[in-house]
């Protein structure tokens, strides 16, 4: 079942980012999943900001995948524009987050993998939902 956190700013984006990061070990698949807007790729330098990242993390729409060194590998993974990618290669070796994904064969990996919806409230504020699908 899905955990629900409401977060109405950057600092509590900022408090949910640190203790999520402390339950990770480095082996998981985040899935992002909002609207255009809804703060996936803001949540996401924000995650990384609190695994060891001082590079400037930016959204990796053109890119496809972005890697990072921080704590462990971390590699940020756009697929909006993309009908399959795959991942094979790097499950296993570091963190993956992936904005936009698609399909349900992330649960096939073998390594936890933790759905995170992201809505938009009327006033601004965000609701992420939380389920650890794998």
């Amino acid at each position: 079942m899905a955990k629900e956190f409401f977060i109405k700013d950057l600092n509590e984006l900022d408090n949910f980012a640190r203790d999520l990061t402390e339950s990770l070990k480095g082996d998981e698949i985040i899935l992002l999943n909002g609207d255009l807007g809804a703060g996936k790729t803001t949540f996401t330098k924000i995650l990384l900001k609190h695994l060891g990242v001082s590079e400037d993390v930016i959204s990796p729409t053109f890119t496809i995948m972005n890697n990072f060194s921080g704590k462990f590998d971390i590699y940020h993974i756009d697929m909006y524009r993309l009908d399959g990618f795959d991942i094979s290669d790097i499950v296993g070796k570091g963190l993956i987050v992936i904005e936009w994904p698609k399909g349900d064969e992330f649960k096939n990996y073998g390594v936890p993998v933790y759905k995170i919806d992201i809505e938009v409230s009327d006033d601004g504020s965000r609701i992420f939902r939380i389920d650890k699908i794998a």
